[in-house]
């Protein structure tokens, strides 16, 4: 649950001469030359969507052994405490990044394997939104050190939740169990509904909220644009907490993440918001019409884009 080296110069050997440590040298050079690709993305987007676009590209290049680069003014650095590690380097622009080939993937939020075919001597800007877990399945213990918000954040959900929990008759947090909600309609309802996209139902909240039934001292923490929308349709649920939207983004993710469990609905968003709690998860099974430009971006089952191990409803 979340609560939230320097090198040395070496006199040179004379010329001709062969030793163990030479050669050693030379090997450690080629390997250099041979690794001396990297990685970039996109720095844009709205955060959902950009947590998969650093996750993704960071386990490739943890895969590879290659660095990703990111610039300083990447947004991601205003909300959590990225930091300089084996894969992940910061650094002060994008003029590197300008300088690579692109490579696209086929498909957004499936796992495409041909993006891992790199010459590794080469930098590569990969594109576009790489909404897949598969690719950084292997590297989710080194991106929740990552992915820690700032400390500002934490303070601020930390308070938020421990004032909720004394308005429900609770003397301490660890007493209560928090389930997050997630709830996204709008935009998919309007925007880019024409493309596919399908929102989840009253039906759905209830099913999902059934899953939980067993546990006790449950405070539900509901994140939305749609308040208004949630309140009509879960009236009848007691112990709900509204997050106020004028919270932003970012503090409502920070609130999801601090959960015990999450319920999902449609979006990347709300994926995030319960990738980051670590705890079980829900989901609407059928975000995307049958037949649809966006249904043909997902693979057959969707479990490209879906944890294995969360809950689809």
């Amino acid at each position: 649950m979340t609560v939230f080296k320097t090198s040395k110069f070496l006199e040179p050997l004379p010329k001709d001469q062969h030793t163990a440590d030479s050669s050693v040298n030379n090997v450690s050079q080629i390997l250099e030359e041979v690794r001396s690709g990297f990685l970039c993305g996109s720095v844009n987007g709205n955060l959902g969507n950009r947590l998969f676009v650093f996750a993704s590209i960071y386990g490739i290049a943890k895969m590879k052994n290659i660095p990703y680069i990111i610039p300083k003014h990447d947004t991601l650095l205003e909300v959590f405490n990225l930091f300089n590690d084996s894969t992940l380097q910061v650094v002060p622009n994008d003029r590197k990044c300008k300088q690579s080939l692109y490579r696209r993937e086929r498909l957004c939020c499936g796992y495409d394997p041909t993006m891992l075919n790199l010459d590794l001597t080469k930098g590569y800007t990969l594109i576009t939104y790489l909404q897949s877990w598969k690719y950084f399945a292997d590297a989710q213990v080194s991106l929740r050190r990552q992915l820690k918000f700032k400390a500002s954040i934490e303070t601020w959900v930390n308070q938020t939740m421990d004032s909720i929990s004394r308005a429900h008759n609770y003397t301490d947090r660890d007493d209560v169990i928090f389930i997050g909600i997630h709830v996204r309609r709008g935009d998919m309802m309007m925007s880019v509904a024409s493309y596919g996209y399908q929102v989840a139902s009253p039906e759905y909240l209830h099913r999902a909220i059934d899953k939980f039934s067993s546990l006790t001292n449950i405070i539900y923490m509901v994140c939305s644009l749609e308040i208004n929308w949630v309140k009509e349709h879960l009236h009848n649920i007691s112990n709900v907490y509204y997050s106020n939207p004028k919270h932003g983004a970012t503090k409502d993710l920070a609130l999801l993440a601090a959960c015990d469990h999450v319920i999902t609905t449609v979006g990347t968003f709300g994926w995030w918001g319960g990738w980051l709690s670590g705890g079980n998860v829900t989901y609407f099974k059928w975000p995307a019409k049958s037949g649809s430009g966006l249904r043909k971006q997902f693979s057959k089952d969707y479990s490209d884009f879906f944890l294995p191990e969360w809950r689809g409803l």
